[in-house]
């Protein structure tokens, strides 16, 4: 069974016009009735850095039901980890870590030393408060940066982090750097070493190699996708043009003409897709 962790935190976070907290809410309360695994509702990071999140305590006191589906966030440190902890709504606790020491410093304003302590850290809170931590590796498939790039290094920063005892990672290809192959490639290499640890494919694609991506995935063994209804969204913070997200729509289309099981409930996804029509304009 295919499982899917849809994201607004990643469809809203680079737009320039501030949506209305009221329409957040709104959105994603409708989000909890279509049946996805997860939802990353939002972030706690520099309201600065990320205006458009500044409102995720809101949108977190205002969710109706969660139904069976669990709520992620995204902290940028470990004070940060602390504020998310608070609310017993939230299932799971998601921090960045970039095997690029170049776009860790772009994207959280430290380097890998000081992140792997921040790990460390939010790993200590998340077991305090029983919340379960995702460690999301950024440009898991190639580094557009002038910094090294190998499946070696990833391999290696996996060691590390599952060494400290973390079982979940979404693997990002945040610039859109990996092919097919190398897709393919990777997952076949973590899913074999880490047979007990889950894997999910956060992908940044164009268009046009949005099919031979997944399938990539799929055939490696990968049942866990991040999806974004529109393609929105992309990382603010790589100084690079936004590629877009792998599309809800077009995922959910890809699994159905490939008749693989998932949990979407069709009613409610057909709702959800004219309400993202009228959120993202």
């Amino acid at each position: 069974m295919i499982k899917i962790t849809e994201s607004p935190r990643d469809a809203m976070q680079a737009l320039k016009n501030i949506i209305p907290t009221n329409k957040k809410i709104e959105y994603i309360n409708e989000l909890f009735k279509v049946g996805f695994d997860t939802i990353d509702v939002g972030s706690f990071v520099s309201s600065r850095a990320v205006p458009q999140m500044k409102d995720t305590s809101e949108v977190l006191e205002s969710i109706k039901e969660k139904f069976n589906t669990k709520i992620s966030v995204l902290v940028g440190n470990e004070r940060y980890a602390e504020i998310a902890s608070q609310y017993s709504i939230v299932d799971y606790i998601n921090y960045p870590f970039s095997i690029s020491n170049i776009f860790q410093k772009r994207n959280m304003n430290a380097d890998l030393n000081k992140s792997i302590k921040t790990v460390d850290k939010v790993l200590n809170i998340c077991e305090k408060y029983n919340k379960k931590p995702i460690i999301t590796i950024a440009v898991a498939f190639g580094n557009p940066y002038d910094d090294d790039w190998g499946i070696d290094i990833l391999m290696d920063w996996l060691e590390v982090l599952y060494s400290m005892g973390i079982r979940y990672f979404p693997l990002a290809d945040t610039t859109a750097s990996g092919t097919s192959h190398l897709i393919g490639l990777v997952f076949s290499n973590v899913i074999r070493e880490y047979p007990y640890v889950e894997f999910n494919l956060h992908l940044h694609t164009k268009s046009e190699d949005t099919t031979n991506k997944i399938e990539a995935a799929y055939n490696a063994g990968c049942r866990n996708f991040d999806t974004v209804f529109n393609g929105m969204g992309g990382c603010p913070m790589t100084g690079k043009e936004l590629i877009a997200n792998l599309n809800t729509v077009d995922f959910i289309n890809w699994l159905n003409t490939n008749k693989i099981s998932h949990k979407i409930k069709n009613s409610f996804f057909e709702k959800i897709i004219k309400k993202a029509d009228s959120i993202f304009i």
